[in-house]
């Protein structure tokens, strides 16, 4: 009887023993899926956020994603894990993502599964009349930045342009390099403030002078103390083609006595090279795929009213002659915009440039002299002359360059 009540004790105790063992074993194993969904999920959101960057608004339905109400919508397998990722195009300047990320359980077939919203928003990569993403040389004889706002006549003319008597210290420059020597302002007068990566120096010659407009008036040189910072991280997203296929060749003809290489209209053009005498009289988007190289006498002329896109996707780029002749003087008009192949972008002449330049791969080169009324943004930029450079802070808006970016997580 004793060792039957002793079989039958620890019987009772084992089977309580090996039943917590188990549950402990499937707790443990819930657990381990339940924390690798998060891995899933975050893959749904960054495959997401590509195809945003990539493809919206007007090619939503593409790569694999598909149409679902007023959503677009993938599924992916990860190993064991999938994810489900939606993303909301009612406003495409703050798309939602929802995210759902699927584990399989140990030792069955069942599924567990998380889910996050994520709150995106298209901000502007745009904010500085000169940034680069390694070195800036202004080796000028004479230069400054201010800026001023064409959408706003307390801050330009009636007209959207220009007015020396109505410009802000907001001519910022700077640069995402983390070198010595990342940034010579030289003997440059700048408006505004000056940023660097991490552990950047800026370098300011004897006469130079960064700062507000009091540090200006008050005849200070170097650096107005607050005026500069070494914490600049700003991404620039590479440029995508404006058109798959569908574009026209443009031609050109005589506008009264004067002839033109190219006359373009409001459509979408494409060319192999791109020079000569053109003439812009519509909203223009032209793609350039080998050769942009403009001198003597040639020059790009755009109408009061009209607007040019130019993508280039050219390895070189050279505007010098008569350069781009922007009628209204609004940086609007003129948006150059260097895809990923375009590694050089020399600008010379002497006179007005009204427009963007954002050629994140490209050595940006400025030689001669005059006003740029814009912003340039490059790989590096080096200027050489008497340059006057203008922020037209009409370019903040994302439309001109944006990048969407992540403002609030939410798991459900």
């Amino acid at each position: 009887m004793v060792s039957l009540v002793t079989g039958m004790v620890i019987g009772i105790i084992l089977v309580g023993y090996l039943t917590m063992a188990g549950s402990n074993q499937r707790a443990v194993a819930r657990s381990e899926a339940w924390n690798a969904t998060m891995p899933v999920i975050e893959a749904g959101i960054e495959e997401a956020m590509a195809h945003i960057h990539r493809n919206f608004p007007t090619n939503a339905e593409s790569n694999g994603w598909i149409g679902s109400g007023t959503n677009v919508l993938k599924w992916r397998w990860m190993g064991d894990g999938i994810y489900l990722v939606y993303i909301s195009d009612t406003d495409t300047n703050k798309p939602v993502i929802q995210s759902y990320g699927y584990m399989r359980l140990p030792l069955n077939n069942t599924y567990i599964s998380r889910s996050v919203r994520a709150q995106t928003v298209l901000t502007s990569v745009v904010t500085k009349v000169v940034f680069a993403d390694e070195s800036i040389k202004l080796n000028g004889f004479s230069m400054s930045t201010d800026s001023y706002d064409s959408r706003d006549t307390n801050y330009s003319s009636a007209t959207g342009q220009y007015d020396p008597a109505k410009n802000k210290s907001g001519g910022d420059v700077g640069t995402n390099s983390e070198e010595a020597g990342a940034f010579n302002a030289g003997n440059s007068q700048i408006y505004g403030t000056v940023s660097t990566g991490a552990g950047a120096t800026v370098s300011v010659g004897a006469n130079g002078s960064i700062g507000s407009d009091a540090w200006h008036d008050a005849g200070s040189t170097g650096i107005e103390p607050g005026w500069s910072n070494d914490d600049a991280n700003v991404p620039m997203p590479a440029v995508q083609p404006p058109f798959m296929g569908g574009a026209f060749m443009p031609t050109g003809g005589f506008v009264g006595l004067n002839f033109y290489n190219y006359i373009l209209g409001s459509a979408n053009y494409q060319l192999s090279s791109f020079g000569g005498k053109v003439l812009v009289t519509g909203n223009a988007v032209l793609l350039v795929t080998d050769r942009v190289q403009f001198s003597g006498q040639d020059s790009i002329e755009i109408m009061p009213g009209a607007s040019l896109k130019l993508y280039v996707a050219a390895r070189d780029a050279a505007i010098g002659g008569n350069g781009v002749i922007n009628s209204s003087e609004l940086s609007t008009s003129f948006i150059y915009y260097g895809l990923p192949s375009n590694q050089s972008l020399s600008i010379s002449g002497n006179g007005a440039l009204a427009g963007l330049v954002y050629a994140p791969n490209a050595d940006v080169q400025l030689n001669g002299g005059g006003n740029v009324y814009g912003a340039v943004m490059c790989k590096s930029a080096s200027v050489n002359g008497t340059f006057n450079f203008h922020f037209d802070e009409a370019l903040k808006d994302p439309k001109f360059m944006g990048r969407y970016t992540i403002v609030s997580w939410d798991e459900l």
